[in-house]
């Protein structure tokens, strides 16, 4: 059996299976970890969520911020704002709606794997996460709330996209702040102030920014950067591992921009990629 992880797929279909073809992947035995944003983007978002539906046994997967929104889509029925033809051809497909309801709104945050020493979240491990206890349950709670009948705080998380909770203040946050911060820390951070908290607007690779007041995640001071490897998606700016940590590993290296998909044999130790066409 061998272990793969592979980076935001975001609906590049053919090239999803052409890579899967690239490693021989065995869908009885190997496992595949993905790193979310599965649809959004590419041409083939629902191609995507079928197959990965179909072979649901052999992957481990977490929620990425494309994948959230899609599921609040669902759930509230609302598509006032919704001006991509690609998301309205999902919200169409009955198929696609069963998809979501019946399995993607139950799929974690986190990935963790504590004989290997491994954890996955969409964005990271926020630096004022260092137990991995707290991190475990907060995953667990949002996953609760994203799944549950009344879910009324994840669609007033989605909704009310201006009011964003960026500090975890100890533990200490509760109720709608806690889900809030969770949601940011795993599903759209980047940047980080040098107090840890989060900064939930800039994009681009650290060598691009000139700010004394700002780090990638992944700089800031954790003990548990040390004592895991983690992988991450979402910041497809940094092009794999030219501003990680060896055991800190980005898999977006930009498929929906016309740079590539990339897997990584955990065996091995080693990166396969294969070109995206836009």
């Amino acid at each position: 059996m061998t272990t793969y992880f592979i980076g935001d797929i975001h609906g590049y279909y053919n090239e999803l299976i052409s890579l899967l073809k690239k490693i021989n992947f065995d869908y009885k035995n190997d496992q595949l970890w993905i790193t979310g944003d599965l649809i959004a983007r590419g041409p083939d978002s629902i191609k995507v969520l079928y197959f990965l539906y179909s072979i649901k046994k052999s992957i481990k997967l977490v929620l990425g911020n494309h994948d959230l929104y899609l599921i609040f889509l669902i759930l509230s029925s609302n598509t006032y704002n919704v001006n991509d033809s690609k998301i309205l051809s999902l919200l169409k497909d009955k198929k696609i709606i069963f998809i979501v309801n019946n399995w993607l709104k139950y799929q974690p945050l986190v990935q963790y794997d504590k004989n290997k020493k491994i954890l996955m979240s969409h964005a990271g491990i926020p630096p004022q996460w260092n137990n991995i206890n707290i991190i475990l349950s907060a995953s667990n709670e949002a996953q609760k709330i994203i799944s549950r009948e009344k879910n009324d705080f994840f669609l007033n998380y989605i909704d009310n996209g201006k009011y964003q909770v960026n500090d975890w203040k100890d533990n200490t946050l509760i109720g709608f702040p806690r889900f809030n911060y969770t949601i940011n820390a795993l599903t759209k951070m980047r940047y980080c102030y040098l107090d840890g908290t989060l900064e939930m607007f800039t994009k681009k690779a650290p060598n691009d920014i000139n700010t004394k007041i700002l780090k990638p995640w992944f700089w800031i001071s954790n003990i548990l950067y040390n004592k895991y490897t983690i992988f991450f998606g979402h910041w497809s700016d940094l092009q794999g591992g030219e501003y990680t940590p060896k055991n800190i590993i980005g898999l977006d290296t930009g498929c929906c921009w016309g740079k590539k998909l990339t897997v990584y044999s955990w065996e091995k130790k080693q990166f396969y990629s294969i070109t995206c066409k836009i």
